[in-house]
């Protein structure tokens, strides 16, 4: 399938598949979808005006929204992304939420002619989608529902060919268990709940060969802007632009271990033929972009490099940030040795193994033991665990799934809950804690299979936590053997950004004010790495740091880890800027951990990034005169839509009218950590809780938004051709 005539970034095509009728139809992406970019825009934009949002998200009405902007598969580096839109099945109001997948799918789909696939109605009978350029059909996937994940993508690659590229669910999903993902290649996931919207439409999967292109306006310049980016601008993985590992031609080394891992001596052991040194990285240097970033090393320390394969990625992505291993010793418990992932699904196990009392001597002894090497139990847990939870098709909530679980365990609250009180100890008595007690990996195949089975009380932790809290009484000091909420007191394994039912992500640990405003601006994690970006990338913070983004933002927009300070109007800039960038990156679709580029490796510009980037490659790719603001004002728009979405959802099915008072309000956590230390004194990340609330008041100013409700007004509604976002709230009786 060729272009569009006269279509440039955009394939043209948005496809429709009905599973109830089996139709299949498509209509144009322009202009309707123009204003709303793609991706999340685009995805936004349908479900606003098809799916009333008091639907039942896994019920016949609700709808998925598979979706690309128009820089994927243009030739723009960290392109391979792509949103998924739906209605949440598991967090506080059941809003709209996203998933955000990386890969080769995204490729493929616009490759085919399309920008986006709407998922409506239901099957009666397990199917999975075909779609072939022009050649669409819906096919019987009965001999693969119950299969995990890569007995799925291996057996339907072989069924349709291995130029396709796979994206199915699990028996999470198929199951219907809100925490569930979907996941394509080889631990690429989506997560959110998305596996349960598609479980209750009978969608196993989804397969897509693409052979056509995307036409670009000005593909030299894209060539060259490539160049530019790569040479001068990018880093490792979260663009963390100062190398770890001393290096000859770098005038600084990384203040604190950041993922810029790669250097000399660091090797990656199994390589196919031999152990390969990663050997210096070099501002300026094109080809050495993907030797940067070793995340194994970032998240194990230099054990990793005995069981490194290679680093792996998505399409149109130098910098490669997906440790590929294979671990030995999981052949001893008889499990996969091949693993491939990245952030919280490999890093966070060692919370499925809390510490446990020996009934010998009644005392609390560690349950993870090491395994070949000193200290190497996290990573090899880790990736027992990573590749149990993807073959199941289980979404972690950004590290809450595993909190919840350690937390209710070594408070006592899972063994009352499960054994109601000590009456009932059938189901207790049968799980294996033994497994877990001597630190086996098979644990961690077994917790996934029960949650995803939804065998016994224990797999309520697959609820999510603000449905488990609300039924295990978590949520209520009187309503617990803990006496506590598990939203609010002060532990170090508490990430409960709020009482929404999801975590901080990048929140007041690490981004002060400005990270737990956009933490809680959503329905799910915010998945914003705007901030820790430059925080965490290892430069100075008095060189580089504060210069640098004091250039863009103003005087005292960024703070020194635990030197916080007030609000003051230029963390509210920094704020807006970083939380309409996420949509524009949702949208567009580019890699949100690589973008924007802030801080530079190039000394030569004195480590001063480039936020016109975006808009350079969007006129280049579409031959449109974009600027930074423009996409800014459009990204904008679509942050007011997911506002608007918000407050009718939580209208609608909890019957809020004030989106301040219940949706953005902070843990107590956040204020009351480290005792005794007082905010923005230096050692501590707490925050106090009348500047939050003046931070609110100022950021609702910025956005537009009523000072008592937090919900948008009519006229900035109006401000970006949404009037008909501003009737629903009026007549809702929101405004």
């Amino acid at each position: 399938m060729s272009v569009k005539n006269g279509i440039n970034g955009w394939a043209g095509s948005v496809l429709r598949v009905n599973l109830t009728t089996g139709a299949i139809t498509t209509e144009d992406t322009l202009p309707k979808y123009k204003p709303y970019i793609g991706g999340m825009g685009l995805g936004y934009k349908v479900i606003w005006d098809e799916v009333p949002l008091d639907s039942d998200p896994l019920g016949p009405a609700a709808k998925a929204v598979f979706a690309i902007g128009p820089l994927t598969a243009s030739g723009v580096p960290c392109s391979g992304r792509m949103n998924i839109s739906f209605l949440s099945c598991w967090s506080k109001g059941y809003s709209i939420v996203d998933a955000h997948m990386g890969g080769h799918f995204a490729h493929a789909l616009k490759y085919a002619g399309y920008d986006a696939v709407i998922v409506e109605g239901q099957s009666d009978k397990p199917v999975y989608l075909k779609i072939e350029d022009e050649k669409v059909s819906i096919e019987d996937a009965s001999h693969v529902w119950g299969k995990g994940t890569f007995e799925t993508t291996a057996t339907l690659a072989k069924e349709n060919g291995p130029e396709f590229d796979v994206v199915t669910i699990g028996p999470a999903g198929e199951n219907l268990v809100p925490m569930s993902c979907m996941v394509t290649s080889f631990g690429n996931s989506g997560g959110g709940g998305v596996g349960a919207v598609l479980g209750s439409k009978k969608l196993k999967a989804i397969v897509c060969r693409g052979t056509g292109a995307v036409k670009i306006a000005r593909p030299m310049e894209v060539r060259l802007l490539s160049n530019y980016m790569i040479k001068d601008l990018v880093g490792g993985n979260n663009n963390h632009t100062v190398p770890t590992i001393p290096q000859s031609w770098s005038e600084y080394s990384a203040t604190a271990s950041n993922r810029w891992q790669g250097g000399p001596g660091v090797t990656w052991d199994k390589a196919p033929n031999g152990p390969i040194d990663m050997g210096e990285q070099p501002s300026g240097q094109i080809n050495v972009a993907a030797l940067r970033c070793n995340k194994g090393v970032f998240d194990f320390g230099a054990i990793a490099e005995k069981y490194t394969v290679k680093q792996g990625g998505c399409s149109s992505c130098p910098v490669r940030c997906y440790t590929e291993y294979e671990m030995d010793p999981l052949a001893d418990y008889d499990l996969p040795t091949h693993v491939s992932n990245t952030c919280m699904p490999i890093i966070k196990m060692l919370e499925w193994y809390p510490d446990h009392v020996d009934p010998a001597t009644g005392e609390k002894v560690k349950s993870t033991h090491d395994f070949v090497d000193e200290k190497d139990a996290k990573m090899i847990l880790g990736g027992a665990g990573a590749r149990a939870a993807d073959e199941y098709g289980v979404w972690c909530n950004y590290g809450n799934l595993y909190e919840d679980f350690n937390m209710a365990y070594s408070t006592g609250v899972l063994k009352d809950v499960i054994t109601k009180g000590g009456t009932d100890m059938t189901e207790w008595d049968s799980i294996p804690w033994d497994l877990m007690e001597s630190g086996n990996p098979q644990w961690l195949w077994e917790v996934y299979r029960r949650i995803a089975m939804r065998e016994g009380t224990f797999s309520d932790l697959g609820l999510g936590t603000y449905k488990l809290y609300e039924k295990w009484g978590m949520d209520d000091p009187a309503k617990n053997v803990a006496g506590v909420s598990f939203y609010d007191f002060v532990n170090g394994k508490n990430f409960n950004i709020g009482h929404n039912g999801y975590p901080r992500h990048h929140g007041p640990e690490s981004c002060w004010q400005s990270g737990t405003i956009y933490s809680l601006m959503y329905n799910r994690d915010c998945m914003i790495h705007h901030l820790i970006n430059f925080v965490s990338s290892g430069a100075p913070f008095d060189a580089i740091i504060k210069p640098v983004l004091e250039g863009f933002f103003g005087e005292g927009c960024v703070d020194k880890p635990k030197a916080y300070t007030p609000i003051n109007e230029n963390k509210i800039k920094l704020t807006k800027w970083a939380f309409n960038g996420k949509q524009w990156h949702d949208s567009a679709t580019l890699c949100n951990w690589m973008y924007p580029m802030t801080i530079a490796t190039s000394k030569k510009r004195n480590y001063v990034g480039d936020l016109d980037l975006d808009a350079k490659y969007m006129s280049a790719v579409v031959g449109e005169d974009y600027t930074r603001e423009s996409l800014e004002f459009d990204s904008e728009r679509i942050s007011q839509l997911l506002r608007v979405m918000t407050a009718v959802s939580f209208k609608l099915n909890l019957g809020s009218t004030n989106l301040r008072q219940d949706h953005d309000q902070p843990s107590d956590w956040v204020f009351d950590k480290d005792p005794d230390l007082k905010a923005f004194e230096e050692g501590t990340v707490k925050l106090d809780r009348e500047d939050f609330a003046k931070a609110l008041d100022m950021w609702y100013d910025a956005m537009g938004w009523d000072k008592e409700t937090g919900i948008p007004t009519r006229e900035t509604l109006e401000k970006f051709d949404l009037g008909d976002c501003a009737d629903k709230l009026e007549e809702l009786g929101l405004i």
